[in-house]
């Protein structure tokens, strides 16, 4: 597997589980009991969104941004190419350390994909809450950031028609494109 096919993978795995996120909520999960029971998911998909940016992170502080503004962009794109890049970068790891300290802040223990025990359970419950809080803005402010990224990406593609879009996507993908 190439450098570019595993940045691929790890870009739309990201992606997926990011919109997991955004589609789920803990609360509204039917069928749970407890507030503990409908975390068990959600606390499992953030472990292994957890793994997936420690690969990210390690990648951005060891080599920097993977990817450079391509040279159709004016300078402002490119600026905003870099920015947003740096702040997904660094955003997202942010994001999943919040999830965990409100995971380890909660007064009960969570199980994550129902067996793995992530927490000893014994932390209050007013440090939960606004560690949750904490989480959602985080999450919110990602989300926006997400979206302007996206937007961006589709502007270069339409307006400069320079295939930027071709890089992350898979090569099954290119002939629509």
């Amino acid at each position: 597997m190439t450098k570019r096919t595993f940045i691929k993978w790890l870009h739309w795995l990201s992606a997926g589980l990011i919109l997991y996120f955004y589609l789920v909520e803990p609360e509204e999960t039917r069928g749970q009991t407890n507030k503990a029971e409908a975390l068990s998911t959600h606390a499992g998909m953030g472990i292994v969104l957890g793994l997936v940016t420690a690969i990210w992170l390690f990648m951005f502080l060891r080599k920097g941004l993977a990817g450079r503004p391509g040279p159709k962009l004016p300078g402002w794109g490119k600026r905003f190419h870099t920015l947003s890049h740096k702040a997904l970068q660094l955003g997202v790891p942010l994001m999943v350390a919040t999830g965990a300290f409100s995971g380890l802040a909660a007064p009960f223990v969570i199980r994550a994909f129902g067996t793995l025990p992530i927490n000893p359970g014994f932390g209050g419950k007013g440090l939960h809450n606004l560690a949750e809080e904490i989480h959602e803005v985080v999450f919110n402010a990602l989300l926006f950031v997400i979206v302007a990224h996206v937007l961006f990406h589709l502007w270069r593609h339409l307006m400069l028609k320079d295939n930027a879009l071709r890089i992350m996507a898979p090569k099954a993908l290119h002939k629509y494109l």
